[in-house]
């Protein structure tokens, strides 16, 4: 019984450490060499992937530059009776031209929002152009009088200053930091404040700032004030088309306005500032966060209660290319499965040395530049093109009566099917070639004739592939730009085409990142139905 009784003893391994130690510690190891081998790919995911559509999700509905660029007028806005179809009173025009002339948002610590207090009398005074400008600026908020308000500064020239390297690197960092300054002060990342750097430059950073301080930061922030009501009017544009012509005249006009009434001068300057119009697009932009790109991506607006509507009809553009998208999509997919299906199966049955031929020839596009292979397909489809010059050689169609096939839908879906056909070829070739040729010879010799041994063993079969090339062909054609833009002309164009013209040439990212989420959306839901209606475990490419 004692014997029984007796605890065991551990279980130790060869070097005398217990074995469920040493089967914890073997345990640690592979997880961390599991982790070191997946976490290069993970990081590389997070930087090119995820940290991208985040960027892309917050753009689609911020609307803080504008906020940053009105705080006061925003604050008041509410207080306006809109209903009545009249013009604000003196103060809403007020709070706007001080808004758009002064600096002092930059100088007030609760500029934004639900944090402006528009009874503090530091919204509403004026820093002389000229100067002196310590004593307003100390006015407007009495921690700037202090030095530690400006040591933050400091310490942001202090180690551009202290940086060691090439001539070349020193100017670079030193230039960064001019940006940097400007940031710390303002909500921009593209203003420099190269005058502040050199007065903090001499600063000793311990006594009390004189004024060549304040005037070196008046000078910088009304630099900035200029970049950003330039920034904030083609935003308001987007709103409201006209904000930026009124905002470039008005600003250079206000110069000569001395003091009130403010609304008879800001009138004078510009007669937009008399329409309503223009006072009501201001209230759908008071909100940090809005779903105006969302809705202006389907031809909607709010009007000025927050209630949707249609834009008006001449504006009415991006339902239309949603839908052209989609179809024009969906006739590449079926396009290039009608055309890809024998093929793969020629590729699949031949003898190899054909095959392999024949498999150069579907490789061979991925040889050649995508934009060498588009302008080929635009000498060939233009009306004196090849293909027109053979019809009407063969006597097929008059001279008088060519096809258009360039720059129109016709000449998008002809040159996409070509360029996507090795996308959904290789998938369906892949899986064919892993069918048994005795299926179908099973098949027949139980009575069935071959094309009913086709349809109803060899297709099904067929099946994952061919799931597999329409995914891949139909979510790369719904996103497609490049061949549209060069060959589809007007009646060719597509939503990619209008994303990339709002990144690039409008600017709008606020409209061109809320319809790439749209888009992204789209392509999600579309594959969440293909996995419910064939079964994404049914999916193989090969």
């Amino acid at each position: 019984m004692a014997i029984a009784n007796a605890p065991s003893a551990p279980i130790l391994t060869a070097d005398g450490i217990p074995l469920r130690v040493s089967l914890r510690r073997s345990m640690r190891r592979s997880k961390l060499r599991a982790l070191a081998l997946v976490l290069p790919a993970f990081l590389f995911l997070v930087t090119v992937f995820i940290l991208p559509i985040g960027n892309l999700l917050t753009r689609s509905v911020d609307d803080t530059l504008i906020n940053h660029q009105l705080p006061l007028t925003f604050s008041l806005i509410e207080t306006w009776d809109r209903d009545q179809q009249s013009l604000p009173e003196e103060a809403l025009f007020e709070s706007v031209y001080l808004d758009l002339t002064t600096i002092n948002k930059f100088l007030i610590a609760n500029n934004t929002g639900a944090n402006v207090d528009v009874s503090d009398v530091a919204w509403w005074l004026k820093i002389p152009p000229k100067g002196p400008y310590k004593d307003s600026i100390v006015q407007i908020n009495p921690r700037w009088g202090e030095a530690g308000a400006w040591q933050p500064l400091k310490q942001i020239v202090d180690n551009s200053l202290a940086y060691r390297g090439t001539e070349k690197e020193q100017k670079n960092v030193k230039q960064r930091a001019t940006f940097d300054l400007c940031s710390e002060l303002t909500p921009l990342n593209n203003a420099s404040c190269r005058t502040l750097f050199k007065a903090l430059e001499t600063w000793d950073g311990q006594s009390v700032p004189d004024e060549s301080l304040f005037a070196a930061l008046y000078k910088d922030l009304n630099s900035a004030q200029k970049i950003l009501t330039g920034k904030s009017s083609t935003r308001m544009n987007y709103e409201e088309p006209g904000w930026k012509g009124v905002i470039r005249t008005s600003v250079r006009k206000f110069k000569k306005i001395e003091g009130p009434p403010y609304r008879d001068a800001m009138i004078k300057a510009n007669k937009g500032w008399g329409e309503v119009r223009f006072w009501q697009s201001l209230v759908l932009m008071k909100d940090a966060r809005t779903m105006g790109y969302y809705l202006n991506a389907f031809d909607r607006r709010y009007d000025v209660d927050k209630n949707i509507i249609l834009r008006s009809e001449e504006r009415r553009v991006y339902v239309m290319l949603w839908w052209r998208t989609l179809i024009l999509s969906l006739i590449v997919t079926v396009g290039c499965l009608v055309l890809s299906y024998p093929v793969a199966h020629l590729l699949a049955t031949l003898p190899l040395r054909y095959s392999n031929l024949l498999m150069i020839c579907v490789l061979m596009p991925f040889w050649t530049s995508l934009l060498v292979r588009i302008v080929s397909w635009m000498v060939m489809l233009q009306q004196e093109g090849v293909i027109n010059d053979t019809l009407v050689w063969t006597r097929l169609i008059s001279d008088e009566n060519r096809l258009p096939m360039m720059y129109n839908f016709t000449g998008t879906v002809i040159v996409m099917i070509q360029i996507l056909l090795p996308f959904m070829i290789l998938p369906i070739y892949s899986v064919m070639k892993t069918i048994p040729p005795s299926y179908m010879r099973a098949a027949q010799n139980l009575g069935a004739a071959p094309s009913l041994a086709f349809l109803r063993v060899y297709m099904p079969l067929t099946l994952p592939g061919v799931g597999a090339g329409v995914i891949l062909v139909f979510i790369v054609a719904i996103g497609y730009y490049i061949t549209p833009e060069l060959v589809g002309g007007k009646d060719g164009r597509l939503i990619g085409n209008m994303i990339a013209y709002h990144m690039q040439k409008s600017l709008n990212w606020g409209l061109g990142a809320a319809m790439g989420t749209v888009l992204l959306a789209a392509i999600l839901v579309l594959y969440w139905v293909y996995d419910k209606i064939v079964g994404v475990d049914n999916l193989k490419m090969g």
